[in-house]
């Protein structure tokens, strides 16, 4: 339950030999929602890594999620550098709440410091191929929505939203990506040249193309 993740949070906990915690948690807009200002500790050290945002639903009307914003790209402990993007701490902190969310419920995750994935779904590739989205999708999340305004009209930053699926669109969202990963792979057999991050994003379509057709061929 979304409940036991800030719990722990707010005492503390090890993540590759480092200790994560709360230094704050505050009440948000509404009686459901808390807001955690998450640190990195080692030693003496510490550094804030991004601020989490967690609304626990309001049944029947509201489904939980979580939202993760003002993420730095660096954290710095005295005088050690951690990358945070593609590290062990990203990924734990997204699996711990992927798996307190179920059926119907979201994560959203800013990506604004994160230039592979901005690059990604700037161009508009399909989420699930950019860096965020592929990790994401591999945590059970189906479908998605880039919250960005090309207009220039921002909504809380650019962030990509992932949603778990239920019994009853789990078949159809897979079926739309699997469509939308080899219209995409068609796309790009034609180019002569591919940046840094499109290849990227290609051998990422290839994996989930060949989990997807195991799946329909059952």
């Amino acid at each position: 339950m979304l409940e036991d993740v800030v719990e722990n949070l707010s005492n503390g906990m090890v993540i590759n030999g480092l200790i994560v915690y709360a230094k704050k948690i505050s009440r948000g807009r509404f009686r459901e929602e808390v807001n955690l200002d998450l640190h990195l500790k080692k030693e003496k050290y510490e550094d804030r890594i991004l601020d989490i945002k967690v609304f626990y639903g309001r049944p029947p009307y509201h489904t939980p999620w979580v939202e993760f914003y003002d993420i730095k790209k660096t954290i710095s402990l005295g005088g050690e550098i951690i990358e945070y993007f593609d590290s062990i701490l990203e990924d734990k902190l997204l699996s711990l709440f992927s798996k307190a969310l179920k059926e119907g419920e979201s994560i959203f995750v800013e990506y604004y410091d994160d230039e592979e994935t901005r690059r990604q779904l700037g161009t508009g590739l399909p989420p699930p191929v950019s860096r965020l989205g592929y990790k994401l999708f591999e945590l059970g999340f189906t479908w998605f929505k880039d919250w960005y305004f090309a207009e220039g009209f921002w909504e809380g930053g650019i962030k990509l939203q992932g949603e778990k699926p239920n019994e009853e669109s789990i078949a159809r969202q897979l079926k739309a990506t699997y469509e939308n990963i080899k219209t995409f792979l068609k796309k790009e057999q034609s180019a002569e040249e591919h940046e840094w991050y499109v290849i990227r994003a290609i051998v990422r379509a290839k994996n989930i193309l060949s989990k997807l057709n195991e799946i329909f061929k059952q």
